[in-house]
């Protein structure tokens, strides 16, 4: 084996891996140290200014929906019960459903009709463009200057509008986005690890943009445009999964300014189900390389300020510490099998070593979630961290083959096709999502090489035993958990 290029080959696409795995904890760090420095005297949201209830201009809620049987009746009435002048309120219900969803809407449309509320039905009988395509064809007909949009699974609080409308006093602000919450975070440790992975990027990541007021994201759901900034931006765009993340970084380069409010909560379901999960995953992951591949060369020509533009690269292509992950994890075993044989490549070991200082991040950033938001003190919050950690670790983990393969569609495929992500109305742990019409059934091949790498990677637990190589024991032992849990949970159906 030493007398061919192999090793060298191996070394050198792990030093690679560990190198890009290192920048992008760099730039976490950096967000984090951005957060927990802020240079300003209110570290959560920008100064918020008054209108009086005279003043308040007309704002439309747009709803996108498809299939949403469970949830569409609750976000109707949500949103039809938010605090806000009726006569400067309307609800536009976005549906492209093709089975009972469509009763349901109209019901309810009719309902609060009744009640005095203005809320519209906008049925399309295809869903070309889907989300992005209804939004485009219903903006039109909005009679609001103010548009917020919820996802289905959304139940925005009775003021969100109150809070988030006076930030557009100022002429220049296109966007204002909320907190996601979370409406099932106690359901499983599914749900809770989500939480965990997304309250690190909306608690720390996002708010440590909006101090330094870097590029922001607008996050699909639970946030408000000004019209004319969609307009000014190209308008609602099908050619990517991510539409919102294209739609707010179009309106960005042509200087509008995004508001981000941590204060302003907009709780929402998380998947119940590995199978939703994925589907969910598959989006992000697929549209976030569709955007790359679109807006780079926008990004390249924007004359912005260095650390600015550095962190919209940042923001973009940390996408690579995926394939990253997965690079490590694979090469970790015949790395192992090389050093056996020879001490020359001992040096590699540090490489590891600094790699595996990366994983520091996590616990750190789930500290401060869980401190900020889920304990009263130090000691639940490490009782919280023991409970639900390693089940988060892993479950991140075993989601990267899958991410790593919606990547390289998303890179070379303009195909968009929108695989939705079903909601149950899970609100407490006595819901059930077993016998739904929407329940999982499709299980991607995928999943059966998740299956054949936690057998690959078991087979490493027994090298590192076999020849006592505990470097990489850890790893190898998160890995085998990581992908076990995630290939059993996607053939799961009750």
């Amino acid at each position: 084996m030493l007398n061919t290029p192999i090793p060298e080959l191996i070394i050198g696409l792990y030093s690679v891996a560990a190198f890009l795995i290192t920048l992008y904890t760099l730039g976490q760090f950096n967000l984090l140290y951005y957060f927990l420095t802020p240079n300003k005297p209110d570290r959560y949201h920008p100064k918020r200014p008054d209108y009086t209830w005279e003043e308040l201009p007309t704002v439309t809620v747009q709803l996108p929906m498809y299939n949403e049987f469970y949830v569409a009746k609750q976000v109707i009435d949500a949103c039809a019960q938010l605090e806000y002048p009726a006569d400067k309120l309307e609800v536009q219900v976005v549906d492209d459903s093709t089975d009972e969803t469509v009763e349901i809407v109209r019901e309810r449309v009719e309902y609060w009709q009744q009640k005095g509320v203005d809320v519209k039905m906008v049925h399309r009988e295809n869903r070309q463009g889907f989300k992005a395509g209804a939004l485009r064809d219903a903006t039109p007909m909005a009679k609001g200057e103010f548009l917020a949009i919820f996802d289905a699974d959304f139940r925005p609080h009775p003021d969100f509008l109150l809070k988030t409308i006076p930030y557009f006093q100022d002429e220049k602000i296109g966007i204002v986005q909320g907190r996601w919450g979370h409406l099932n975070r106690e359901y499983s440790f599914l749900t809770r690890s989500q939480s965990i992975f997304l309250d690190m990027f909306f608690v720390i990541e996002q708010q440590a943009r909006s101090l330094k007021q870097f590029f922001l994201r607008f996050n699909g759901s639970g946030g408000v445009w000004r019209k004319s900034c969609i307009e000014d931006a190209g308008g609602w765009s099908a050619d990517t999964l991510s539409e919102d993340l294209d739609l707010c970084f179009r309106a960005q380069l042509k200087d509008w300014k995004i508001i981000y409010d941590t204060t302003i909560e907009a709780p929402a379901e998380i998947p119940v189900t590995m199978l939703d999960f994925k589907a969910q995953q598959y989006r992000w992951t697929k549209g976030k390389a569709q955007v790359i591949r679109k807006l780079t060369g926008k990004i390249r020509a924007k004359k912005l300020p260095f650390f600015e533009k550095l962190h919209i690269w940042f923001d973009l292509y940390n996408i690579l510490a995926i394939p990253s992950i997965l690079i490590i994890a694979v090469l970790s075993i015949p790395l192992t099998l090389l050093m056996m044989e020879t001490r020359e490549y001992d040096v590699f070991l540090s490489i590891f070593s600094i790699a595996l200082t990366n994983v520091l991040l996590a616990p750190w950033f789930a500290w401060i979630v869980i401190r900020k938001h889920y304990s009263d003190s130090r000691k639940a919050a490490l009782k919280e961290m023991l409970k639900f950690f390693f089940h988060f670790i892993s479950m991140l983990i075993g989601i990267s083959l899958f991410q790593f393969i919606s990547m390289v569609d998303g890179f070379v495929s303009n195909k968009a096709f929108f695989k939705r992500t079903s909601k149950y109305n899970i609100t407490s742990k006595n819901d059930t999502w077993k016998d739904k019409v929407y329940r999982p059934h499709e299980v991607p091949l995928v999943t059966y090489l998740e299956g054949l790498f936690a057998i690959y990677f078991a087979w490493g637990i027994y090298i590192d035993i076999k020849y006592m190589a505990v470097a990489f024991l850890p790893f190898h032992i998160i890995l085998v958990v990581g992908y076990t849990y995630v290939f059993l949970s996607s053939f799961r159906k009750g």
